[in-house]
């Protein structure tokens, strides 16, 4: 009995051996193990990278989409900014656009008329506006594009499909402070900022061609009566949004921080849809919050 124990003990040596090893490998080899949660709390936003990747970077999380279908909407896209154009308002509905870093340098001379784009069928011109009592106010900026991506990109900023009556002192005052920040401020200090900007209108359809004493049926661009701008800042997942709401008849003088509100509001006022390529806790979360004050 001894001497069969004795032959089999080597055998269980090696057996006892064998796992002490397995436990070591076991032990002591990297394992591969799921990635830290961001400061945000959030997986990776991957979705949204292939949204963002697929306009070319320059639209953050998806196109806006209306909650209705509108048939006469058009996606254009420049070189510098995506835009959703709606042919039945003749005004764009949003714009997205990206800036990177600081600006490069001036820029061209800036061009002295605005132009009709053929890609439309509403074929906006250049004299609707004159007259009016409203600025041809820029979605995408052309300071802020031209300084980055040069005279061809800020030639495109100049599109009639960029656009939008707005009052001097909106498009002088306030949305300049705005546009300013986003390029010499924000962009510089984070790296790259994404902007989402657009029109918001009630219920009572105003054209700009009623605003022309000279001919009241000059001109079917609709004047919006407020809007919105959505500044995006992304830290790998973690993602703060500036969602600013602004009335046309400002004074001018006003704070930008006074005219913060929420990406829900937004949205109820305009029927698009957001950041839609986030993970649905993540955009919830974003968009419920109005900012206290600015970066």
């Amino acid at each position: 009995m001894r001497s069969r124990f004795r032959r089999f003990l080597p055998w269980l040596f090696l057996l006892a051996a064998l796992v002490c090893l397995g436990f070591a490998i076991w032990h002591f080899w990297p394992h591969r193990v799921a990635p830290p949660p961001t400061k945000a709390g959030w997986p990776p936003e991957l979705e949204a990278k292939r949204q963002t990747e697929s306009e070319r970077g320059l639209v953050y999380a998806g196109i806006p989409r209306p909650s209705q279908k509108d048939p006469t909407l058009l996606v254009l896209r420049n070189t510098g900014y995506v835009a959703g154009y709606s042919e039945s308002r003749e005004d764009p509905l949003w714009v997205g656009y990206s800036l990177e870093g600081p600006p490069k340098g001036p820029g061209g001379k800036r061009p002295s008329k605005f132009e009709t784009d053929v890609r439309t069928q509403s074929r906006v011109r250049h004299d609707e506006f004159t007259s009016t009592g409203y600025d041809r106010g820029h979605l995408a900026p052309n300071a802020g594009i031209a300084g980055r991506l040069g005279f061809a990109a800020q030639k495109e900023t100049f599109l009639l499909t960029n656009i939008v009556p707005m009052t001097p002192d909106l498009n002088r005052r306030v949305w300049e402070k705005l546009e300013r920040l986003e390029s010499d401020a924000w962009a510089p200090r984070f790296g790259k900022v994404w902007v989402l900007t657009g029109p918001v209108f009630d219920d009572r359809r105003q054209l700009l061609g009623e605003a022309n004493d000279r001919d009241k049926s000059s001109s079917r661009v609709e004047i919006p009566d407020a809007f919105y701008k959505i500044v995006i800042d992304e830290d790998g997942s973690e993602v703060r949004v500036l969602p600013f709401l602004i009335p046309q008849d400002v004074r001018g003088t006003e704070a930008p921080r006074q005219f913060l509100t929420s990406i829900d509001r937004i949205e109820q006022l305009t029927g698009l849809d957001f950041l839609w390529a986030l993970n649905d806790p993540h955009e919830n979360a974003i968009e419920k919050t109005t900012p206290s004050n600015i970066w």
